[in-house]
C-alpha cells in the first residue's frame, strides 16, 4: 500500500494559492478555500510540509497491509477521531499541539477546535479528498486530533452530499428506464477517485462487482440484460398482463 505524497503536497500548493502577484506567491499564499480561520497568509511550506509529512508517515505505517488490514487500521483511526464530546475528552484534545507548533499550525489547530465546538467553520473546506484523508488518518502527531476530526467530518459531509445527489439520479434512471447502469458508472467513477484509505472501507471486490453490473446492463423492469424484451413474471410483463400500460414503474411497485 502506498500513498502518493508528492501529489498531496502539490495539491496543497495549488489549493492554497490565492490571487497574489506571482512575486508574492513564492513568499506566502492564501489559506485553503473555506479555511480563512486558519490564516490570512500561510507560508506555502507549512501546510504542504505538514501534509507531506503526515502522508509519508501513513505510507510507511501501512506498507505491507492487505485490503483487510488497511480497512481495520482505518477503522481504528476513525474510532480515535470520533472521540466522545464530553468535557474530559474535549479537554484532552485541546492540549494536543500540532507539529511543527508554529503560528500557522497553531492557528489551524485552534480553528479545528472551534469547529469541533461548533463555534466556527470547518478550516479544511476546500481541500481535496486525498488531502483530507492525509490529515484525518495521520497518527504521527503532525495534526492534532481536532484537526483530524475536522478533516474527517469535511470528507464525510462531502460524501453524504454526493450520495444524496447520485441516489436521486438513480431513482430517476430506474423509474424511466428500469435500469441502474448509469448509476453504477457514476459510483465506479467516484470510487476510483477516492483516496486509498477511503477505498479500504469498501469490499475488496467492490470495483469489479460494479464493472460486472455495468457490463450486464440489466433492466430490472424487463428482468433481462441489455435491451432484451420483458421476461415472464417481470414487472413489465405483469404491467402488460394487467393492462396497466398507463402506470409508471413506481406506481406499479407501490401497489
Amino acid at each position: 500500500m502506498h500513498i502518493n505524497t508528492a501529489a498531496i503536497q502539490r495539491g496543497a500548493l495549488s489549493a492554497t494559492e490565492g490571487s497574489k502577484p506571482s512575486s508574492e506567491k513564492t513568499q506566502a499564499v492564501q489559506a485553503p478555500g473555506g479555511a480563512g480561520a486558519v490564516a490570512d497568509d500561510v507560508v506555502i511550506s507549512t501546510l504542504a510540509g505538514r501534509l507531506a509529512k503526515a502522508a509519508a508517515a501513513t505510507s510507511a505505517t501501512i506498507q505491507g497491509f492487505d485490503h483487510a488490514a488497511l480497512g481495520a487500521w482505518v477503522n481504528g483511526n476513525t474510532d480515535d477521531i470520533l472521540y466522545p464530546l464530553d468535557a474530559e475528552h474535549k479537554a484532552a484534545a485541546v492540549k494536543q499541539l500540532p507539529q511543527p507548533n508554529d503560528a500557522a499550525s497553531a492557528r489551524s489547530a485552534a480553528a479545528a477546535t472551534a469547529y469541533v465546538d461548533r463555534k466556527g467553520p470547518n478550516p479544511f473546506a476546500g481541500l481535496s479528498r486525498e488531502q483530507l484523508a492525509a490529515i484525518s488518518h495521520d497518527d504521527s502527531g503532525t495534526f492534532t486530533i481536532n484537526e483530524r476530526r475536522a478533516a474527517f467530518m469535511q470528507a464525510y459531509q462531502e460524501e453524504e452530499a454526493w450520495r444524496t445527489q447520485v441516489l436521486a439520479q438513480a431513482m430517476h434512471e430506474y423509474a424511466t428506464t428500469g435500469k441502474q447502469t448509469n448509476f453504477f458508472k457514476s459510483v465506479l467513477a467516484h470510487f476510483n477517485e477516492l483516496p486509498l484509505l477511503e477505498q479500504s472501507q469498501y469490499p475488496a471486490n467492490y470495483a469489479s462487482d460494479l464493472e460486472g453490473k455495468i457490463k450486464l446492463d440489466f433492466n430490472y423492469f424487463n428482468h433481462a440484460a441489455g435491451n432484451g424484451g420483458p421476461t415472464p413474471g417481470s414487472l413489465a410483463d405483469l404491467l402488460k398482463n394487467q393492462d396497466k400500460q398507463g402506470l409508471e414503474l413506481f406506481d406499479l411497485l407501490l401497489r
